[in-house]
């Protein structure tokens, strides 16, 4: 049987899944849905996740969605490699951690990237109403990003010496911000993201460990592969 996954390119809860699966190197497909064409609200993908949201996974006829509960159902599915530990102690620390990251780490990314995103380099769009401005939302993200550079200062990862749902939860984060160094540098310069290998070294090069992963690379957005 194979895993089926409908994703839509660059969404950070669909890369959890994608980079889960690869952790465990597990084999699947994926399905891309074009969110631009909002195909993930009509009719026939309603009638898989009547929320119209993805990730879905798929799997012997059955449909799941929510992309941490996702995970969970992969360790209990597929044990080898597992993403949420052994021990009490350890499935604990990375349901925490995943967690956390899952809301404070992802509303403090996006209220960065999606401005930048859509405005001009060196320009952004205005933040929505309900958002903090660019200042306050940057210097929000650089304490979760301080958060993360705490946890990965005596380990390899962030719940261990092997990547868990934890890592699988924070990464499509940073791989944004990335995304958004890399194509709109003027306005992340201007916000103080110019230097962030330096401000964050335990961060860059854990980034740099999980993209070294050998299934790593089809994870990525492929829109972003294909404007590269």
């Amino acid at each position: 049987m194979t895993i089926t996954v409908y994703n839509i390119s660059g969404s950070p809860m669909g890369w959890r899944v994608l980079l889960g699966l690869a952790f465990k190197g597990l084999d699947y497909k994926v399905v891309y849905l074009s969110g631009s064409e909002k195909e993930h609200k009509q009719d026939s993908f309603l009638q898989i996740n009547p929320h119209g949201k993805v990730p879905v996974l798929e799997y012997d006829g059955v449909f799941r969605w929510e992309s941490l509960s996702i995970l969970g159902w992969l360790d209990e599915q597929f044990p080898g490699n597992p993403l949420f530990g052994k021990t009490e102690n350890e499935i604990s620390a990375v349901w925490t951690c995943a967690t956390r990251h899952s809301d404070y780490l992802l509303k403090s990314t996006s209220h960065v990237v999606f401005p930048v995103f859509g405005g001009p380099d060196g320009a952004p769009k205005a933040p929505k109403e309900d958002a903090p401005g660019l200042e306050l939302a940057s210097d929000l993200l650089k304490i979760e990003l301080a958060e993360l550079e705490r946890d990965l200062s005596d380990s390899a990862f962030l719940c261990g010496e092997t990547p868990s749902a934890a890592d699988a939860v924070a990464f499509p984060e940073i791989g944004r911000i990335m995304r958004a160094i890399e194509t709109k540098p003027a306005s992340m310069s201007a916000l103080g993201f110019d230097n962030f290998d330096q401000e964050f070294p335990n961060l860059a090069r854990w980034r740099d460990r999980i993209t070294a992963l050998p299934d790593y690379a089809a994870t990525v957005p492929p829109h972003w592969a294909a404007s590269n």
